[in-house]
């Protein structure tokens, strides 16, 4: 069952709510969260999971709003204290987050939405119950709170039915049918009968904790978990935001790709930040420099880097862009060409000695300008581009 709410929020802020039953356990036996969380829970619960009319899957109409998010937050910093969550100094937390996600706020709250992490704005948010498996799901960097988390429901991080019996038993009460402000009538889904709910919330604990425990106390063992439950947020910090400090991680994430290896060259190692410049993502370069022998099968990601094309590219690289790009291709796999024969044979020749070649029959005016380009930027200080220009001429 899919559940869709609006979400309105005039903050900026990011990221998600989970753990397990013995963690739940513990957060249950705590007395000190605010009142007001049993109100909001019960208006929560009362307007239903979802309403659909007869015969059709529908979502609900209920206004996720400022005061949910702070009911949601609460809940989050009680969980992360019970796990024994370390929380960073402000400065510390704020360079993690520059690392990681590349972005400095002056904001107290950030959000956006993992696939478009460039939109940073107030935004009207149509949210899926269950976008903790999705990369379009709203993230949240809470600046003061030195945290970060998803948008979740009450019911979605604490067991309602035990911890708030009397709203359990109003729910119970209540019809399944009402009559929309449209004035037809639609049946209500109640959160009690949400297929799962047990389960998701012990998975939403696990996320949160997790999430925070591996990005701001180095902890192995959350990253363990994250690779095995969450690891479309784990590989969306390399390949959507770029994060390649960890070594472990972006070998992770590159042999999960390693079969998609032409798709991953295209979309993640030149990029337009979000300033709208090129970046270039040399940690993925040299990965791909180091793991590359003689052996085929670790050809991949070498050879599709070969073939990437940087004019047919949707960026649509300036030309200024386009010498860049081709310094740090060549850079790389002309190396590679020149370090290992295996490597050569369904490439007839490396990137510049092919271009260096059919300048020579027809107009040389492209090679002289990739040499003046490159002798003027100081071979962009790159270690092995110099050498596979001159190498290029054997292929005369």
């Amino acid at each position: 069952m899919k559940k869709t709410i609006i979400f309105l929020i005039t903050l900026i802020g990011f990221i998600s709510c989970t753990k397990s039953q013995k963690i739940y356990t513990k957060i249950e036996n705590k007395k000190n969260m605010s009142d007001n969380i049993e109100n909001i829970l019960k208006e929560q619960v009362l307007a239903g999971y979802s309403e659909n009319e007869p015969g059709l899957d529908g979502g609900s109409t209920y206004l996720y709003s400022d005061k949910d998010m702070k009911a949601c937050v609460e809940l989050s910093e009680n969980i992360l204290k019970t796990q024994e969550y370390k929380f960073p100094s402000q400065a510390e937390f704020e360079n993690k987050i520059k690392e990681i996600f590349r972005f400095n706020s002056k904001q107290n709250i950030v959000n956006f939405l993992i696939e478009y992490p460039c939109s940073r704005d107030s935004i009207v948010y149509q949210l899926d119950i269950n976008y903790v498996t999705s990369n379009n799901s709203p993230l949240f960097i809470l600046f003061d709170k030195k945290f970060i988390l998803e948008p979740l429901f009450i019911p979605e991080l604490i067991d309602y039915k035990k911890k708030y019996p009397k709203i359990f038993e109003e729910e119970n009460s209540i019809s399944d049918k009402r009559i929309s402000k449209y004035g037809f009538e639609v049946y209500v889904t109640k959160w009690k009968d949400v297929k799962d709910l047990n389960e998701n919330r012990n998975n939403n604990i696990q996320i949160l904790v997790n999430r925070n425990k591996y990005l701001f106390n180095d902890n192995k063992a959350s990253l363990a978990w994250l690779k095995v439950n969450d690891s479309l947020f784990l590989e969306s910090l390399v390949t959507t935001f770029g994060y390649t400090e960890d070594k472990e991680l972006l070998d992770w994430v590159m042999q999960r790709n390693r079969s998609k290896a032409v798709e991953f060259i295209n979309n993640y190692v030149f990029v337009r930040n979000c300033k709208g410049e090129l970046e270039i993502r040399e940690d993925i370069l040299k990965y791909i420099e180091q793991k590359t022998t003689d052996e085929e099968n670790t050809h991949d990601y070498a050879k599709a880097l070969y073939h990437y094309e940087v004019y047919e590219n949707p960026n649509k690289w300036t030309e200024k862009e386009a010498y860049k790009i081709l310094a740090y291709k060549s850079n790389t796999y002309d190396y590679l060409f020149m370090k290992y024969k295996n490597i050569r044979y369904n490439n007839r020749w490396n990137i510049l000695g092919s271009i260096y070649y059919y300048s020579n029959r027809g107009d040389e005016k492209e090679w002289k300008e990739i040499e003046k380009n490159f002798e003027k930027n100081n071979y962009y200080n790159l270690p092995h581009l110099k050498e596979a220009l001159e190498y290029a001429y054997i292929f005369e």
